[in-house]
């Protein structure tokens, strides 16, 4: 299998005033997206801790979380360490990865307003 390896360490940020320091919303369209978050804050997450592990399928939208653009902007540096791989081919969840599935994960980007309930649900 072939696959593509990336590291999210620490390091200073873009200083343009106007910079978005999060990644932006994007389609892996011919890979598997994985991240495995080891420490840190993750500026583009909510909810994400150390040992955290996300999957993207291939084609499927995803980026950064609501209201973290604009926490990113007075942001001068990351403390984060990850590890992410992107895969040739589709990968095969195991039963055991499936049950450690967060049902509410793709909600996560739901932003909370006055017309929906903490789990992104309309009232």
């Amino acid at each position: 299998m072939v696959f593509v390896v990336c590291t999210f360490a620490p390091r200073h940020l873009d200083h343009h005033p106007q910079a978005i320091k999060v990644p932006y919303v994007h389609s892996n369209t011919e890979a598997d997206e994985v991240l495995f978050y080891v420490r840190g804050n993750f500026g583009s997450r909510k909810g994400i801790s150390a040992g955290s592990i996300s999957v993207h399928p291939a084609g499927i939208p995803h980026g950064p979380h609501p209201g973290t653009i604009l926490a990113s902007m007075n942001v001068q540096r990351t403390e984060e360490l990850a590890v992410m791989f992107d895969t040739e081919k589709p990968l095969l969840l195991t039963p055991e990865a499936m049950r450690m599935d967060d049902p509410n994960y793709p909600m996560s980007w739901i932003e909370q307003n006055e017309f929906s309930s903490p789990d992104g649900q309309p009232r």
